[in-house]
């Protein structure tokens, strides 16, 4: 969360290209193509993502009154993930293969045997509990061209890039020194020039 309540922790990306001519119900359609499907235990994806209604995460539907709010297309990424611990996966497996040793008379098991007993096993654990959500939000400024995500780490942020940019067909960069001097208007010597700054450490006012 965050766009509506939350932290005040974002990332910005500025958007690449023109925004095309009825984009209302071409970027509807999109949306709805790329959002979230819940995981169940038969799935054999540990990990779901997509688009959800930025103040109804458990919801997937959309038309264009809950994703444009004025000038603003706001949306919730939502991941959803198994999250079964490695000990926990490994003691029900140990139980179940000398449970399965004994039923049929067994010293020990063949790997394709082993490989079928942790398969059931993890798909019975995946009955037992819910995955992980995350709901992490998006809100983009269609007159200045800025989005604004609400998380700083890494892979998240490279992820929500690759599904904005599948989603709307435009290319976004994050933000930077570099992007945002870009991005504000400079003419081409200005840049030029930016481009070949030192990076400098100011201490007590004094350039190092």
């Amino acid at each position: 969360m965050g766009a509506i309540k939350g932290s005040l922790s974002y990332k910005i990306f500025h958007v690449q290209g023109e925004i095309e001519d009825g984009w209302k119900q071409k970027y509807v359609e999109r949306i709805q193509k790329n959002a979230f499907t819940p995981l169940t235990p038969d799935d054999e994806d540990e990990i779901s993502e997509g688009w959800v209604p930025i103040d109804r995460p458990l919801q997937s539907e959309f038309d264009i009154y809950t994703v444009l709010f004025d000038h603003f297309i706001n949306l919730g990424f939502r991941q959803d993930r198994y999250s079964i611990s490695s000990a926990l996966l490994k003691a029900h497996v140990a139980e179940a293969e000398r449970e399965f040793m004994a039923q049929n008379d067994k010293d020990e098991l063949s790997k394709f045997e082993r490989d079928d007993i942790k398969a059931i096993v993890k798909h019975e654990l995946k009955e037992q509990h819910l995955p992980k959500m995350r709901v992490l939000d998006m809100s983009w400024d269609l007159q200045s061209g800025r989005i604004r995500f609400w998380s700083q780490a890494n892979k998240m942020c490279e992820t929500f890039q690759g599904y904005f940019e599948d989603t709307f067909g435009l290319k976004v960069l994050p933000a930077n020194p570099y992007i945002n001097a870009v991005e504000s208007g400079l003419n081409e010597e200005q840049i030029e020039k930016l481009g070949v700054l030192e990076p400098a450490t100011f201490i007590d006012g004094v350039v190092q």
